[in-house]
């Protein structure tokens, strides 16, 4: 999926959630390091609002910093070269954000 406009963003993530059956969906948020919010925590915020708008189903926040650079070590591990670590890098961590939610709730 391609972003298409924030609102057309939001429909199809809650389209999807509920056609997966999804209890809950979870927004990584991109804490600074020094553990501040900014701008973009504001928008990831933002977009979880509009989400709630649309849909039932509850929203959930993750903390992502250095999620990008713990998948990009894992791609590097598996000898994948750049062209074919940046094709993936988003959805690797997007699997770390998830993990690191579930071993957090699960108490892990």
């Amino acid at each position: 999926y391609k972003c298409k406009g924030i609102d057309k963003d939001v429909n199809y993530i809650a389209e999807l959630a509920k056609a997966k059956g999804a209890s809950r969906i979870v927004i990584g948020l991109p804490i600074n390091m020094d553990g501040t919010e900014g701008i973009r925590v504001q928008k990831s915020r933002d977009f979880a609002d509009k989400l709630k708008a649309v849909t039932d189903i509850e929203i959930d926040y993750e903390d992502e910093s250095l999620t990008t650079v713990a998948a990009e070590e894992v791609l590097i591990e598996q000898g994948m070269r750049w062209e074919e670590r940046k094709k993936v890098i988003d959805k690797v961590a997007a699997a770390i954000i998830l993990r690191c939610y579930l071993d957090r709730v699960c108490g892990k």
